[in-house]
């Protein structure tokens, strides 16, 4: 099948043209077709509100904030909210939308709205931003001191970006890999690129005025244990398909697994792989103003609540350790449902805690564990991204692309039909995350045989066999308050 899209920036005629079809999805969206009436407004909002200043702003003064997660259908209660999380220092506002929005079902979305106004409960379990309009977001904008980041999947993703933006949002997702990782069940990676480079392009298009928008990277996120280096390689496809459209400015996330030297390692060496990359491709404008340690996803939640804490902080005091200006929390009660606001601030207050004590004390830490797995993950990630550009001809667009159907980018569990799902992760006795299966990762054999030797050291020290039954038991360990997994009596 021929490959039509290509990492070349959208002309600006072809993409004003396909505004038209972005904005005609639902009536609000002629309330923003004037995009340099969008600027004007962004221009017109202090630095306080624009999330690459305010992120890199803490980063040069050595601090550190948390970046939430946040969302609730009605105007009023958003702001009640938002409020709250600014009391406790919170300015990074990532902005949840709901279900329906990120399916393009904005009549349901409507429904919900209203029986949410009419009973004053939440009918839905995010922010409509695309049924509230401009009118009402510009008020949650202004009546906040947060920079907002709105969280939405592929079907919506454009026009959601437009209506972000023209409201005076300043931050968003481009994550394509995520899509295919946890919300896309059927789309191709084709599609998912050119709905990011609408949304690059739509960034790009402020930019060149003067406007500066943050997109942040989340990589495809495996829904196994697994090491990163897949996840660090496809965050930085993703920064360069936005920087292709004219994107300066990305906030890598990584993802912390529970292996301290491992998860150091990565906070340490995913800035310089995202500059040799920038710099190789020719994108060396685009600026980091700062990375995020972010509770990684893909685990069981603890359902108790000391287990929650203690996963919790765990995140915070990694993200502290490693000197990032942000760490991305959940609240201590995400597995049961939408969280309250009291959870909200009793979460945020321990890792306050945590950041004001440790994250100030500038400790450095260093050692043979920390400096390897800057190595092994240095070497993966490079590894996967040279044979994505040589599959592409040098257009990661395309080696994308061709990198899937290869399974040269492969994550275990995927939910797109389209993923390989020949790969598969476990923990070596340490606890850090290794390959258990390979699949086509174009790994050098005496990194597989790194892999290999860790693999061999748990066997002998259990007595059993490293298998997809200790990857799910590894997997299951974290909610346990573990960090490998307990055997489990198996059926014969």
């Amino acid at each position: 099948m021929e490959i039509k899209v290509r990492q070349k920036r959208i002309d600006e005629e072809k993409f004003l043209e396909m505004r038209k079809d972005v904005l005609a999805l639902w009536p609000t969206g002629r309330e923003i077709e004037n995009l340099d009436e969008g600027v004007a407004y962004q221009k017109s909002l202090p630095d306080s509100k624009n999330f690459y200043k305010v992120l890199k702003k803490v980063n040069e003064e050595g601090r550190m904030v948390l970046f939430p997660r946040a969302g609730t259908p009605i105007l009023e209660e958003e702001i009640k909210l938002v409020r709250t999380l600014n009391d406790l220092g919170i300015t990074l506002t990532p902005l949840t939308t709901d279900s329906y929005t990120r399916n393009l079902q904005f009549e349901k979305a409507q429904q919900g709205l209203e029986e949410s106004i009419k009973t004053g409960k939440a009918k839905l379990n995010g922010y409509p931003i695309i049924n509230h309009g401009v009118k009402n977001n510009r008020k949650l904008v202004e009546s906040c001191n947060s920079c907002f980041d709105p969280r939405c999947s592929r079907l919506a993703n454009s026009l959601v970006g437009e209506m972000a933006f023209a409201s005076g949002m300043t931050a968003m997702p481009n994550s394509f890999f995520a899509w295919i990782g946890g919300y896309d069940k059927k789309a191709t990676v084709e599609e998912c690129i050119e709905t990011a480079q609408y949304l690059g392009r739509l960034i790009g298009y402020y930019a060149d005025r003067g406007v500066i928008i943050t997109t942040d990277c989340h990589g495809w996120l495996p829904n196994g244990v697994m090491p990163m280096s897949v996840n660090i390689a496809t965050q930085i496809i993703e920064a360069l398909i936005s920087a292709g459209q004219g994107v300066k400015s990305v906030m890598p996330q990584i993802n912390l697994q529970g292996s301290l030297a491992q998860d150091l390692g990565d906070i340490r060496i995913v800035p310089q792989l995202y500059k040799k990359y920038f710099d190789k491709l020719g994108y060396s404008d685009v600026m980091i103003p700062g990375i995020v340690g972010s509770q990684v996803p893909l685990y069981p939640f603890p359902q108790d609540m000391g287990g929650a804490f203690g996963y919790i902080t765990y995140t915070a005091m990694v993200a502290a350790l490693g000197q990032v200006p942000a760490a991305f929390l959940k609240t201590i009660d995400e597995a049961l449902g939408v969280p309250s606001l009291e959870s909200h601030v009793e979460t945020y207050k321990a890792c306050q805690w945590i950041f004001n004590v440790v994250r100030t004390q500038n400790i450095e830490i260093d050692n043979a564990d920390i400096q390897q797995e800057m190595k092994i993950t240095e070497a993966e990630v490079t590894a996967i991204l040279d044979r994505v550009l040589e599959l592409g001809d040098g257009d990661i667009a395309v080696g994308a692309i061709k990198g899937v159907e290869a399974g040269v980018l492969d994550s275990p569990f995927s939910i797109n039909i389209h993923a390989r799902d020949n790969v598969l992760g476990i923990r070596d006795v340490k606890g850090a995350c290794r390959y258990l299966e390979f699949g086509n990762l174009p790994l050098p054999e005496e990194i597989k045989d790194f892999h290999r030797q860790k693999l061999a050291e748990r066997e002998a020290l259990e007595g059993r066999k490293m298998d997809f039954h200790v990857s799910i038991e590894d997997f299951w360990a974290i909610s346990k308050g573990k960090l490998l997994g307990v055997p489990a009596q198996r059926k014969r």
